[in-house]
């Protein structure tokens, strides 16, 4: 399970000149004494190339750097992509469910069916409410400590504990809704759905899964991403960097193993004819381990963030958070 990757391929065309027939072959095939080869090499300049000859070779160009360009823009809106996929991982832990719900918004729904799978995206969102509502908390009380120059831990742990207990009824609550989806998709879109699940679970294990201060220091990473939105100096990022460093704790890494297990099972049921969510391996635990992990790093990202903050950017940092917030409790970007 990955997310596509996108081949750039840059093809040369080369002009080639046909030869004409020879005046040796021409000469012996009139009865005629043949000229020697060499001196004809020697006497005869070399042609020049030909009008129509080098405005081909100019089009093959235009067409090479055309393609050049195309794949170039290809590949910054897939880079986009990714980076918005990664921003709202970071943010919104919904687990499987919340899987479910942003691959089934960017599949594509023949017209004649739209209807029908608006209905069950909207029955959707409503079993998501509760596993919403405790990821609203979360950012409400970051976005709280942010402003204050103080976050609560305390206060958020006992948030974060909250979003995994929600997200623990989720599978149950969202099953019969699962067998309503897989009525509604035809095979093509079906096997659509269970491609763009196993995206959205790399990027999340990719953005949630690693060490935190190694993944949010890298290039792309929550850190350097975050100082470029918010202006922070490079000896601000040092002292972030060294405050997760810090907060490294004794617990075991991300274990992704139940969670790939329950995914390759959902993908091999849902693409055949007949599907029973209920039939699946028990995935509670699995996506109570999602969400509250994924909630925690958030947490333990923003709790070394805050203390190398200036007034300004906290208002800025809070403001975001908040929003992040409202967002949580509304329908979510996708």
């Amino acid at each position: 399970m990955r997310i596509r990757s996108f081949d750039v391929v840059l093809w040369l065309a080369v002009g080639a000149l046909g030869a004409g027939c020879s005046k040796n072959e021409a000469a012996q095939s009139s009865g005629g004494a043949a000229p020697s080869a060499s001196v004809s090499a020697s006497a005869a300049p070399a042609p020049a190339p030909s009008a129509s000859a080098s405005g081909a070779t100019a089009a093959e160009d235009a067409a090479a750097a055309s393609n050049a360009a195309e794949v170039a823009k290809q590949t910054e809106e897939d880079d986009n992509v990714t980076d918005e996929l990664q921003a709202q991982h970071r943010h919104h832990h919904r687990g499987f469910g919340g899987f479910v719900l942003m691959a089934v918004e960017t599949i594509g729904i023949a017209q004649d069916r739209q209807a029908a799978v608006d209905k069950i995206k909207k029955e959707f969102h409503v079993k998501m409410k509760p596993i919403r509502e405790a990821n609203s908390a979360v950012l409400q009380l970051l976005g709280d400590g942010i402003a204050a120059g103080t976050i609560d831990k305390a206060k958020v742990d006992a948030a974060v504990a909250k979003a995994g207990v929600a997200a623990a009824a989720v599978p149950t609550a969202t099953a019969e809704v699962l067998n309503q989806l897989h009525e509604a998709l035809p095979a093509e879109a079906r096997a659509a759905l269970v491609d763009k699940i196993d995206a959205q679970w790399s990027v999340w294990k990719d953005t949630n899964g690693g060490d935190q201060a190694v993944d949010d220091a890298k290039p792309k990473g929550h850190l350097t991403h975050f100082a470029k939105e918010f202006a922070l100096t490079s000896d601000q990022v040092d002292k972030v960097k060294a405050n997760l460093d810090a907060s490294k704790d004794t617990k075991k890494p991300f274990d992704p193993a139940a969670t790939e297990a329950y995914v390759k099972a959902f993908d091999t049921a849902f693409v055949e004819e007949k599907f029973d969510a209920k039939k699946l391996p028990a995935e509670s635990a699995d996506n109570t381990h999602i969400v509250a992990w994924g909630a925690d790093r958030m947490a333990r990202f923003y709790e070394a963030v805050a203390p190398v903050l200036t007034a300004d950017q906290r208002a800025k940092v809070a403001e975001k958070l908040h929003q992040r917030a409202a967002d949580a409790n509304g329908k979510e970007k996708t």
